[in-house]
């Protein structure tokens, strides 16, 4: 598979996701539904449905899944809900500054729901390091595809990257973009003459 990255992995919302569909986990495994207390519900059937699904599981082995935050408190809310999602050998989880940060293979995916002032009260200084991060990426991340969820829609213009693709999402009850960013080696500006 191709190597998946968050960078700013929080509680770890992505890498279980990117995990659930790379082992082939069927979503809510491990939970219970309303339906399960009808009186019309058939507990073997239910019973059969669940292993048959369990059937087409890959095997839980590493598969190229990063995370990384710098706050060390995320990091370990990430690797307890891996370890609660049966998880944890599947994706690699560390410390790290995003713009300190290493991509773990020449190419790959990085998608990040990154902290935005809505969410953390800090619009300014975020303004601020959103160049950083974008010259963090162009130096580090050529050959990426990248991907930011966020509420601020002045993300792209703030990083001074002009995203391929913008897609309308609500985390919650706030409205965000989906920003698609291919990241390519080097600078896309031509040599002056």
């Amino acid at each position: 598979g191709t190597p998946f990255l968050d960078p700013m992995c929080g509680s770890g919302t992505f890498l279980i996701e990117a995990a659930m569909m790379a082992v082939n986990q069927p979503p809510g495994l491990k939970r219970t539904f309303g339906f399960q207390h009808l009186k019309s519900f058939d507990e073997n059937l239910w019973k059969k449905i669940k292993s048959e699904a369990l059937q087409h599981m890959k095997s839980i082995e590493f598969l190229e899944i990063y995370g990384s935050d710098m706050d060390l408190r995320a990091v370990r809310v990430t690797r307890h809900n891996l370890k609660v999602a049966g998880l944890e050998e599947v994706a690699k989880v560390m410390q790290s500054d995003f713009i300190k940060l290493e991509p773990p293979a020449a190419e790959g995916v990085l998608v990040t729901n990154p902290p935005y002032g809505q969410r953390i009260g800090e619009d300014e200084d975020l303004k601020e390091v959103y160049p950083v991060w974008a010259k963090h990426m162009k130096e580090s991340f050529g050959g990426w595809d990248t991907y930011f969820l966020t509420a601020d829609l002045e993300m792209p213009k703030d990083m001074r990257l002009k995203p391929s693709k913008k897609t309308p999402l609500f985390n919650g009850a706030l409205e965000c973009r989906l920003f698609e960013i291919k990241m390519v080696a080097g600078s896309n500006r031509k040599p002056k003459d």
